[in-house]
């Protein structure tokens, strides 16, 4: 065989397609440096560029058999600029709710340990619901509540169409308020 570093990138991606793990580590090679500066440019972290260059090359791996690229660098640099905009918008999203719960903290009442111990086992009672939900159903409801998952991102993610994926959120919220009606109740998932 020649050697893998004059591959052309074309070569490469056939060879991935035939689940060829070096294929994917040349690719690693001669991308990683491009794909981290394109990230690390945009998020400002060194953690958070690495892990979006990672996601991106894992999802290539993932879905090695099925993607057509015609030109791979233009392909990965898309990606990673989508991946990118994505973590900054999870970025977004966990600082909103931190604003909120901490404004929300300020004009209220501290809380006492009653408070605490019964908010632990709300959030545990919450926890066993959310776990005796069918395992599709379930991840699909962990990745739209815990990430922030859109429900297109979620069908990308798990190659199914956006309609399952709001079956199975629309089953879950179901199958919560369910579980949580009755009077007092002020659950809203």
């Amino acid at each position: 065989m020649q050697d893998q570093h004059l591959l052309s990138d074309a070569a490469l991606l056939e060879q991935l397609a035939l689940d060829q793990g070096w294929a994917l580590r040349e690719i690693f090679d001669r991308y990683w440096e491009r794909l981290y500066g394109v990230a690390y440019n945009r998020l400002g972290t060194e953690q958070g560029a690495e892990d979006v260059v990672q996601e991106v090359l894992s999802a290539l791996w993932i879905r090695r058999k099925e993607v057509q690229i015609d030109h791979l660098g233009k392909y990965l640099s898309v990606a990673v600029k989508y991946a990118v905009f994505y973590e900054i918008r999870k970025q977004q999203r966990r600082a909103a709710l931190q604003t909120e719960v901490s404004l929300k903290d300020q004009h209220n009442r501290p809380l006492t340990p009653e408070d605490t111990l019964l908010y632990k086992g709300f959030i545990d009672q919450v926890e066993k619901e959310i776990d005796r939900l069918p395992e599709k159903c379930r991840l699909i409801f962990r990745y739209s509540r815990d990430e922030g998952l859109t429900h297109k991102e979620i069908a990308e993610k798990l190659q199914l169409s956006t309609k399952t994926v709001e079956a199975h959120i629309s089953r879950a919220i179901r199958q919560l308020r369910t579980a949580f009606k009755g009077p007092g109740s002020f659950i809203s998932f």
